[in-house]
This record gives structure tokens, sequence and C-alpha cells, in this order.
């Protein structure tokens, strides 16, 4: 029996190894400028807002008009603070650059809680940000994805 357990964890933890994706140290670099304002988006509102390139235009799936950079500002006012994110994840699935402008495709997960109804939704979806290095930082200048499924926690 111990045998057997020893060879499952042994097939499970090389198929993960094999399944792994690499990156490039720049694409690292650019997926942890992706990681920073997933982090910025529930901590600090002009960190979050300034993530934004001024020629930003993207869209949520769920939305029927694209988004600009003012718009996306009035969201991120109108919605600050309502709910707490008790988890976020992004997995990302590739990475391609082009001098000063990268594409980052990822899987994300959130769980939040909205404060004043006390229940918490979870959202999984994939995204795709495309970024362009200006003076050294990367901004959004585009991106497009949205939710597969939702559910609420009670």
């Amino acid at each position: 029996m111990k045998n057997k357990l020893s060879l499952i964890i042994i097939f499970t933890a090389l198929g993960c190894i094999l399944n792994a994706q690499t990156f490039s140290k720049a694409e690292e670099k650019v997926i942890d400028a992706v990681n920073n304002y997933w982090s910025l988006s529930n901590k600090d509102k002009k960190a979050w807002k300034d993530t934004f390139h001024d020629s930003y235009k993207g869209w949520n799936k769920n939305n029927e008009a694209l988004s600009n950079k003012s718009m996306v500002s009035k969201w991120i006012d109108y919605n600050w603070g309502k709910d707490d994110v008790l988890f976020w994840n992004i997995n990302p699935i590739g990475v391609q650059i082009y001098d000063d402008i990268a594409i980052v495709h990822y899987y994300y997960m959130t769980i939040e809680k909205n404060k004043e109804s006390e229940k918490s939704t979870t959202s999984k979806g994939r995204w795709t940000d495309i970024l362009m290095n200006v003076k050294g930082s990367w901004k959004l200048i585009s991106d497009h994805g949205g939710k597969k499924e939702s559910k609420n926690d009670d």
C-alpha cells in the first residue's frame, strides 16, 4: 500500500512539473506587473487607476460598450469599498512581448464578500491584458475577458 501511495505521489508531482509553464525573465517581469496591479485593485485606489494608460480601451464580456480610462475610473470610484476581496489568484498561461508591448493571457479567480449583504461571491474566468512599457512601468492599454461562472456562497 505504501508503494502504491508513493507512486501516486511521484507521478502526480512529475505531472505537475511537466505541465508547469515556464516563462523567461522578461515574461516574469510582465507577470509580476499584472500581479501587482491585481493586488492594488483592493488596496490603493489611486495606484489602481494609474495602472490604466491614458489611451486605454477595453471591455468585459458582460459589457456592450468599449470602456476608456475615464469610464474605468468612474467605475472604480463607484465600487470602491463595497466588497472585501477575501482571495484572488491569477494563473498566467501565455505571455508575448514585442519591444514595449506585452500580451498576457491568464485565468483568474476571486472570492469577494459584499460588506452590506455579507454574501460571498466566487468568480472565475479568463482575461487578456495588453500592456505598454512606459518608462519602466507596465500600463494597461487594452484588455478583454470575463467570468466563466459565478456562484454565491451563504
